[in-house]
């Protein structure tokens, strides 16, 4: 039976980072290695009121991304995208056993490609040992994670009501009965958000240059043990459909993907 799932009890690890406030990690080897870290947005936008603190979260930057981040003026948005910042700089760092210190996270510089993607680099690091990354942030999460596959996809959605009024954009009637078979304690919005969440995984890891959303994704099967499994069909997958594992996170779901391939 699926339960929800307290942030502690999945991001087992805890960590501070000084003025940054805590990060949660959880680390594991299936298909292949991975970490992945949370950073509570609620505790970073009190840590930003200080100016002491916010001067010490802005050295953590490299040039360019501080150059960025200079351009945000909404709240939220600088709230969430030094989050999700931080939440990756940690997670590369514990993924390649290097204490995170202000060189090191300063060194690390994430900017976004054109579609978007993050893209991680380092003039300290061997590039070929730079693992592949992937970020999200919902409401009071941001989340992110580092592997050597060759691409990972993570994504956190808080649950909301605003599935139900999109859910012709991203849903299907097969995949809609083949959730409520499956899921049965789940109720019309943790199915939808569950869904959205597993395929925004999916089309983070492969599918990040598709412009148009979700198109081709299908939910073939899935799975419930401790997590939900959920096997997703995709254009180019060769009859190999993509894996992703998902779960409730407090009033969240949380889904990820890691292909199975490392980086030659």
């Amino acid at each position: 039976m699926i339960s929800i799932t307290s942030i502690e009890s999945f991001f087992t690890v805890v960590t501070d980072l000084q003025e940054a406030g805590k990060i949660y990690s959880h680390s594991g080897t299936v298909p292949l290695q991975f970490c992945q870290t949370l950073i509570k947005l609620d505790d970073l936008e009190e840590a930003l009121q200080d100016e002491h603190t916010y001067r010490y979260l802005i050295s953590l930057l490299s040039p360019e991304e501080k150059k960025l981040f200079s351009t945000f003026t909404y709240p939220k948005r600088r709230r969430e995208w030094l989050g999700g910042r931080l939440a990756a700089k940690s997670a590369v760092l514990q993924f390649l056993q290097i204490d995170s210190t202000i060189e090191s996270l300063s060194e690390l510089s994430i900017l976004p490609t054109e579609n978007g993607a993050p893209q991680l680099s380092g003039t300290l690091f061997d590039k070929d040992r730079l693992p592949s990354l992937s970020i999200s942030h919902s409401n009071r999460f941001a989340v992110a994670m580092a592997t050597k596959a060759k691409s990972c996809g993570i994504d956190i959605q808080k649950i909301s009501k605003k599935t139900e009024r999109v859910a012709d954009r991203f849903s299907e009637p097969g995949e809609l009965l083949l959730l409520h078979d499956h899921t049965p304690q789940l109720n019309t919005q943790e199915r939808l958000t569950l869904l959205w969440s597993a395929k925004e995984a999916l089309k983070k890891a492969l599918l990040h240059d598709q412009p148009v959303i979700f198109q081709g994704v299908v939910l073939q099967s899935m799975n419930v043990n401790q997590y939900f499994t959920l096997h997703l069909h995709f254009p180019g997958d060769l009859d190999r459909p993509a894996e992703v594992t998902a779960l409730m996170l407090e009033d969240c779901i949380l889904a990820y993907t890691i292909a199975k391939t490392c980086h030659a």
